[in-house]
């Protein structure tokens, strides 16, 4: 039992409800990846046997960990593809796996939650033991950090080795091709990182970088979906270098819910334990 000097009592039934439960924490390497796609020809479906689209581009990836660390794999989202008949097929800078969560899931958008410090007045992404809330940004050679981790070993190597291929002397940035009003993306203290649509922001450099944007409402955003569109860009053209090709556009949604705050909750316990407080003295008078 639980006790507040006012004398009420709340029952473990109670609090269950108002705390949040242990959960077992997802693996750190579940986050978002930047590979390049080292696919020549594609091997099945409508276009089998056509030259990827997609080839020697920057694709932005989600991993996919699963109870059998065999199968571990990589979806790229939004990357170049084929649209219409075989014999005249049309090349789109996206596909239709170009949101996140990946719509197949049939996941929610990921919540975003009171933050706080210098997020005190906003709702905020944050990491937590739910598919998609990390959004964390590395390039896939820093898988090699977790060998010889069975379950990383197995991804770093799915697909045929397809997502191997080193950054290099890239530098890659994010480019903000839309964004709903309302929502913004800061780093870790605070500062935008966009000016606004078009504008990009560099992550990194090479294959060992490592960032986390932070997408933010106003507290008392209207409740609904927020969307923030990009794609990954190559900006080191110094001394007459060729960047790499540019990543297909990809999405990322996210949700205001109308929850009821922390002190809603304390409220609702106290009432509760009040008149739980009240039935136990009247069956003792």
């Amino acid at each position: 039992m639980f006790s507040i000097k006012t004398g009420v009592t709340l029952s473990l039934g109670t609090l269950t409800v108002l705390l949040p439960l242990a959960v077992t924490a997802a693996p750190i390497y579940e986050h978002y990846y930047v590979g390049i796609d080292s696919r020549g020809i594609i091997p099945t479906g409508t276009y089998a046997g056509l030259n990827n689209p997609n080839y020697n581009r920057l694709t932005f990836l989600f991993p996919h960990i699963e109870p059998d660390p065999t199968t571990n794999h990589f979806h790229g989202i939004g990357i170049y593809s084929y649209t219409g008949g075989v014999s005249n097929p049309t090349i789109v800078p996206t596909s239709s796996n170009n949101r996140l969560p990946e719509a197949f899931t049939g996941l929610p958008p990921v919540n975003l939650v009171p933050g706080t410090g210098i997020f005190s007045d906003r709702l905020i992404t944050q990491t937590r033991d739910v598919e998609y809330s990390n959004n964390r940004i590395r390039p896939v050679q820093t898988l090699v950090e977790h060998s010889p981790d069975p379950a990383t070993d197995f991804l770093f190597n799915s697909s045929g080795g397809r997502w191997q291929g080193l950054l290099g002397d890239a530098t890659i940035a994010l480019e903000l091709v839309s964004l709903s009003p309302g929502l913004n993306i800061a780093d870790e203290n605070g500062i935008n990182l966009f000016n606004g649509v078009g504008g990009s922001y560099i992550l990194g450099q090479g294959d060992n970088f490592s960032f986390t944007p932070i997408f933010h409402t106003d507290r008392f955003a209207p409740v609904g979906q927020y969307s923030a569109e990009f794609r990954l860009l190559d900006v080191n053209d110094a001394n007459g270098r060729s960047p790499l090709l540019p990543s297909g556009t990809f999405t990322l949604d996210f949700q205001v819910q109308n929850v009821p705050e922390p002190s809603a909750f304390l409220g609702l316990a106290l009432l509760m334990g009040f008149f739980g407080w009240k039935k136990g003295k009247k069956n003792h008078d």
